[in-house]
């Protein structure tokens, strides 16, 4: 374990290389936020609640889900990927490592960067710019718990993705409809409040809901209690032990076509 940690603490350094990165990823982010609110204030005009949101609800799920959407992409099936088809991925091989092990905790360096550089301080921007008032309640408690199940989640669909590279020798077609399926259907762009109650019952059963949808509805209602929050948590960790779980099988399999030419 003091390995992965070391690789942790690694990535999270060559993060602070690129500080220009993260400077345009919170400038754009402060924009986003800017256009995001007036665009809602505008929706929201002579109404109180708009199914079953206040304004300042639904303001901190689309506001926070920006910096969240950038704390939960990971771009390990473009690393992997890129690894397999240069021949890099055997060097990963060789070594006493565990490669899914490996890629997540290199993957969790540039996500704690993620969180001190982008997420807090759109935590502070919605508090002290945009003066959102964000209620204490147990929601908060538990929101990290759930951010970090959400994590291994995004990861978990990454991992897969990647590791189809294997077979294809080639992901951006396969990441790009990932992506879209994943911001759709998990609520990452409007709370799932929004969609009509049949496709809202369907996706409550699918995994990509408990990526974005639980963690934000913790923030944007802190107050619904643990009878609420309790089951949406199991439903994370449910889909996180099944979803590594199958990524490990498919690994065993996807391994064994590998091709690598050259030395």
């Amino acid at each position: 374990m003091k390995s992965y940690l070391a690789l942790l603490r690694g990535s999270y350094m060559v993060g602070l290389v690129y500080r220009y990165g993260f400077l345009f990823n919170i400038a754009g982010n402060v924009l986003y936020m800017s256009v995001t609110y007036f665009l809602w204030r505008s929706i929201y005009q002579g109404r109180e609640t708009l199914n079953g949101l206040t304004f300042d609800q639904t303001y901190i799920y689309v506001a926070l889900g920006s910096a969240v959407f950038i704390l939960l992409k990971t771009y390990v099936d473009w690393q992997l990927s890129f690894d397999i088809r240069e021949g890099m991925i055997a060097t990963y091989l060789i070594k006493p490592i565990d490669l899914q092990l490996y890629i997540l905790f290199t993957s969790l360096g540039y996500c704690l960067m993620s969180l001190s550089a982008i997420t807090i301080p759109t935590f502070l921007l919605l508090i002290f710019v945009f003066h959102i008032e964000i209620p204490l309640g147990v929601g908060l408690l538990i929101f990290p718990f759930s951010l970090v199940l959400a994590y291994l989640l995004s990861f978990c669909f990454d991992y897969f993705v990647g590791l189809l590279c294997f077979y294809t020798e080639s992901i951006w077609g396969l990441s790009i409809t990932k992506d879209i399926i994943v911001t759709v259907l998990s609520g990452a762009l409007i709370p799932l409040q929004f969609f009509p109650d049949v496709i809202q019952n369907v996706l409550m059963w699918l995994p990509f809901q408990a990526i974005y949808y639980t963690p934000l509805t913790m923030v944007a209602q802190p107050t619904l209690g643990w009878e609420t929050f309790l089951p949406m948590l199991g439903v994370q960790l449910f889909w996180v032990i099944a979803l590594f779980g199958l990524t490990r099988l498919f690994y065993d399999q996807a391994i064994k076509v590998l091709r690598i030419s050259g030395g």
